[in-house]
């Protein structure tokens, strides 16, 4: 269980690919989950018995096309101090998410054009260190700017403010995603105030 311990350390979870990719078959994590040691999470994925969930692990875990976005991406990148109370992820139109809002009640969904779902993808680190996909800063603005009438204001604004004072900014990619998304002459707005 030596390498289990360790990829659990690491990762905090296991799926029954990743063990069959490390030489453990699956009714070896079976057999743990019987003795106490490990728990199974949900369908093919698993945590040691007494861990803390990390539920941004377990709602992408074993969803590929699942990526954080909105509310959330924006705390994952430092952008919103306030912890979002539903999870919002991004999927491709056409993409099925009832067996993750089956487990899950708390999550918005945002359908997204499949030639624009992967513009921006990057990989993050939750509170936990685990890593799960989100939207760079760069999508993250353009998408909020886009329902900023949906949202609300002070997270709004403290987003793009904190956008703008950032470091990690990159105005090139900003301006390229505001042409893709349509919302060019906004962004342009901002940056003339901020």
């Amino acid at each position: 269980m030596n390498i289990l311990d360790e990829y659990l350390k690491e990762k905090g979870f296991i799926t029954n690919k990743e063990a069959e990719k490390l030489g453990i078959k699956r009714y070896k994590l079976a057999e743990l989950v019987h003795k106490g040691k490990l728990e199974r999470v949900k369908n093919g994925v698993y945590k040691k018995k007494d861990d803390i969930d990390d539920e941004l692990v377990l709602i992408s875990c074993n969803n590929e096309k699942v990526v954080f976005s909105f509310h959330t991406a924006l705390f994952l990148l430092g952008l919103s101090d306030r912890t979002p109370n539903s999870f919002h992820i991004s999927v491709p139109q056409g993409y099925n998410v009832g067996h993750i809002k089956k487990r899950m009640n708390n999550i918005k969904v945002h359908y997204i054009k499949k030639e624009n779902f992967d513009i921006g993808i990057i990989t993050v680190k939750t509170a936990f260190g685990n890593e799960v996909k989100c939207y760079d800063m760069e999508r993250s603005i353009c998408d909020i700017v886009s329902e900023r009438n949906a949202m609300d204001k002070q997270i709004f604004v403290d987003a793009i403010t904190r956008y703008f004072n950032s470091k990690g900014k990159n105005m090139r990619n900003l301006i390229k995603y505001s042409r893709i998304f349509g919302v060019e002459d906004e962004i342009r707005k901002y940056m003339e105030v901020l």
